[in-house]
């Protein structure tokens, strides 16, 4: 089958072309199994599921996000803190204050022989933190909700408790569904 790409709310979609596709899996009205040539499957389709109409929708969509979704790589930092499980648990906790958040929980699991995974649940959503202590390398995602709490912040705490010679800070708007709002990723 050919793959071909369309954008689609400012991410690529992947689709796979139908043409040739066997349809043999499909099943009539008494669930027996027949095969269907493509222009059968794509009208019994449309017929039976109700299609997402992306130009005519304006349902309640918000023109604002209902949250922010920050990305950040850390490099270049010591091993040590990578691989220091309180550490990160205390890194955690201090950045949901620094994000002006509302700590509901944190759960972390150390790694054999290095490495870290841990989460800090929020009333707001999430703060995530993974380690690769060989690569001193930390990926983590903060992600919350509402106009009061600070992200952004967060992640820059973060990158400072874990000392990290390099980082990169994505920033995601999330909530806009409408086409004609489309997100934007910032660099930060």
């Amino acid at each position: 089958m050919e793959d071909s790409r369309y954008e689609i709310g400012g991410c690529t979609v992947n689709e796979e072309n139908v043409n040739g596709l066997d349809t043999s899996f499909m099943n009539d009205e008494l669930g027996n199994s027949s095969t269907l040539s493509t222009a059968e499957a794509i009208s019994s389709l449309e017929s039976q599921v109700a299609l997402a109409d992306f130009t005519t929708y304006t349902p309640q969509d918000p023109e604002v996000p209902v949250g922010v979704h920050c990305i950040l790589e850390l490099y270049n930092c010591p091993p040590n803190l990578l691989n220091d499980i309180e550490f990160i648990r205390n890194t955690l906790e201090e950045a949901a204050k620094t994000a002006r958040s509302t700590l509901l929980d944190k759960i972390a699991h150390q790694f054999h022989p290095q490495g870290v995974t841990a989460l800090a649940l929020l009333a707001e959503s999430h703060i995530s933190i993974h380690t690769w202590p060989e690569n001193g390398y930390l990926a983590a995602d903060v992600f919350t909700c509402g106009e009061h709490a600070k992200p952004v912040e967060a992640c820059e705490y973060i990158a400072r408790a874990f000392k990290s010679g390099k980082h990169l800070l994505m920033k995601l708007p999330r909530g806009r569904f409408s086409p004609s709002v489309q997100p934007h990723i910032e660099v930060v």
